[in-house]
């Protein structure tokens, strides 16, 4: 596999500097906030945090993480792999990095931007922990899907005589690895973020 992203080394290297751009202008948005925007989202994070350890503690986590795994793997990797599939819609794969890393970008942004030094510690207790798989797993879904695109666009203008049938069968093999990476995320996400949640819980102020 390390193989199949150094041939594609540039165009991993463009959707890993649009996600850094998406979470760089999230977390420029944060100042646009008007100070009534910001006292809600303050608000909504706040009563969050105080209602967490209860809400888990009657959450059936089982159920969740299931749930979870299956949107992950439907809503990044399927909707992203369908995209490429069709050609067509590839370039809105560029829109999708960007928005998972703006919205990232945001929610770090503000909860720093509220709690300060704390923030920075909350952050990456709630955050993080499951961003780490998911985000590798959007890298690799988004440059296989997009490279998947590029080659059958050479294939059908008769640019390149290479087989597709076998980019269609590496390409799905990727896929289903980065679905792995998913399904660890939600599993993380499920069980592992929590704990950190309540570890950091009494930096909420």
């Amino acid at each position: 596999m390390l193989y199949y992203f150094r041939q594609r080394l540039p165009l991993l290297t463009g959707t890993l500097i649009l996600l850094l751009m998406g979470l760089i202008f999230g977390s420029l948005a944060v100042k646009t906030l008007s100070p009534s925007q910001v006292a809600d989202l303050g608000s909504y994070i706040y009563s969050f945090y105080n209602s967490f350890p209860q809400e888990l503690k009657m959450a059936n986590r089982h159920s969740l993480a299931v749930q979870c795994i299956v949107d992950n793997i439907i809503k990044i990797n399927g909707l992203v792999w369908v995209l490429g599939l069709t050609i067509i819609g590839a370039p809105l794969i560029l829109g999708i990095i960007f928005m998972r890393g703006f919205v990232l970008g945001f929610t770090v942004g503000f909860i720093i931007s509220e709690m300060s030094f704390n923030g920075i510690i909350v952050a990456i207790a709630s955050v993080l922990p499951h961003n780490l798989l998911i985000l590798p797993a959007l890298i690799i879904t988004s440059t296989t899907s997009l490279s998947f695109a590029a080659a059958a666009v050479k294939t059908l203008t008769g640019s390149s005589k290479g087989n597709i049938l076998n980019q269609f069968i590496g390409s799905t093999l990727i896929i289903l690895v980065s679905c792995a990476l998913l399904a660890a995320a939600a599993l993380v996400e499920m069980y592992i973020t929590p704990i950190f949640i309540q570890l950091s819980h009494g930096l909420i102020t």
